[in-house]
């Protein structure tokens, strides 16, 4: 099947491939994403995912640990892998004339993984040592605290680098089964994007990952929370900070619903960039150090939500700046010339970013992998065209409410 230059295959042992040939580049991004991610892990397993993407780079059946990234590198080219909570990806970026290597060494490394025991005791020291960094930085512990709050039913209320204690018990049979159950041809996306053939990568493609035997799995559906109906807060205190660190959010749609494409524009309106809303209500006028958020997107309930560093003796007025902000657009809805300027820089950007290949094979595999429709990348910009401000003037009327979000204040210890 071929859509608007994008070619997708299903191979005969369930393996995906999407194929996306551009002239117009000496470079190409290989990239394998898998439909496994913190979410879909069971208390013994929290933080196995990312255990995983550790342990694919300590060799294989056919190359030794550090062979494969030395070749790559040696031709010029990146590779490096990422986990989150709806997805496991691995990729390549490198020069057209290497493509086939590419594919080939990632064929390597996410299909035959040594995941010996030897490796494993060694990479526990290296994947606890980067949890200690994650649980010194007190901004995680933010996080990790609103996620626990903000989340009741799913498990994004668990940090994608597990815990302590599950770590330690990772054992060979656990990470061989977790790998075997998961890292299978059904729930693997293969994506090519750059100056190929693409007659020539789907036979490579189907040569390697279509050779791949494994029993069936496709990642099941996340569970939605429970309508929120009260507001949920916790203040923490840490001594060492000067600053307070704040996050306040609210329960949105999955991301490839429509109500996903008017939450990016809103996020777009309120704090994307210099010219957005509370960026020049806030940042400018010197209520906050930095100010973010936006859309965060989920296999499941999504989040929107603001983040702001102030002083502590600003964090009450910043707050109700947010809210009379929000308060104003929900009564007398958003100006229709503020929705689109939003949708043209939204546009225009993604236009530019999918001149690298990286960006554009990364808009597919994630498309595939964690939306489930091609047609969400293909789309992507057409759909955010159409949304209205009547959508953005709805959007904030049912989910934006004062009355049901989740916030986390981490403040100095006095």
């Amino acid at each position: 099947m071929e859509e608007d230059g994008v070619y997708v295959e299903r191979l005969s042992n369930g393996a995906t491939v999407i194929i996306k040939e551009r002239k117009d580049t000496k470079a190409v991004a290989v990239q394998v994403w898998f439909g496994v991610g913190s979410v879909f892990e069971n208390d013994k397993e929290r933080g196995l995912s990312h255990f995983l993407e550790h342990m694919l780079f300590n060799g294989t059946k056919y190359t030794k640990p550090g062979e494969i990234e030395a070749e790559i590198e040696k031709k010029g080219g990146n590779i490096n892998a990422a986990t989150s909570y709806d997805f496991t990806y691995y990729h390549i970026e490198i020069a057209s004339p290497f493509w086939e290597e590419g594919v080939q060494y990632l064929y390597y490394m996410t299909t035959a993984p040594l995941l010996s025991e030897e490796m494993i005791k060694k990479e526990k020291p290296i994947v606890l040592e980067e949890l200690n960094r994650h649980l010194d930085n007190p901004k995680n512990r933010l996080w990790e605290t609103f996620n626990k709050l903000a989340y009741k039913i799913s498990n994004y209320k668990h940090p994608v680098i597990g815990y302590r204690k599950t770590i330690e018990n990772f054992d060979r049979k656990l990470v061989t089964d977790y790998f075997y159950s998961h890292y299978v041809p059904s729930n693997s996306y293969i994506v090519v994007v750059g100056n190929v053939d693409k007659d020539k990568v789907l036979h490579k493609v189907k040569e390697t990952f279509g050779s791949v035997e494994g029993k069936h799995y496709k990642p099941p559906s996340v569970p939605l929370e429970k309508p929120q109906k009260r507001i949920r807060k916790k203040i923490l205190k840490k001594d060492q900070i000067t600053r307070a660190y704040v996050a306040i959010g609210w329960h949105a749609p999955p991301v490839g619903t429509d109500e996903s494409f008017t939450a990016t524009v809103l996020e777009e309106i309120l704090v994307g960039g210099r010219t957005s809303i509370l960026y020049q209500e806030l940042k400018e006028k010197g209520y906050v150090q930095a100010i973010y958020g936006g859309y965060l997107a989920h296999r499941g309930t999504s989040l929107f939500l603001f983040y702001f560093v102030t002083s502590p003796d600003k964090v009450d007025q910043v707050k109700d700046i947010i809210f009379k902000i929000l308060d104003d657009f929900r009564k007398n809805g958003i100006d229709d010339t503020l929705v689109e300027d939003a949708k043209r820089k939204i546009v225009n950007r993604e236009v530019f970013a999918r001149e690298e290949v990286t960006h554009d094979a990364e808009s597919l595999g994630y498309a595939a992998s964690v939306v489930g429709d091609i047609r969400y990348d293909i789309d992507y910009t057409e759909r955010i065209e159409g949304v209205r401000k009547e959508d953005v003037d709805r959007f904030l009327k049912e989910f934006l409410k004062d009355s049901n979000y989740t916030e986390v204040q981490l403040l100095p210890e006095q």
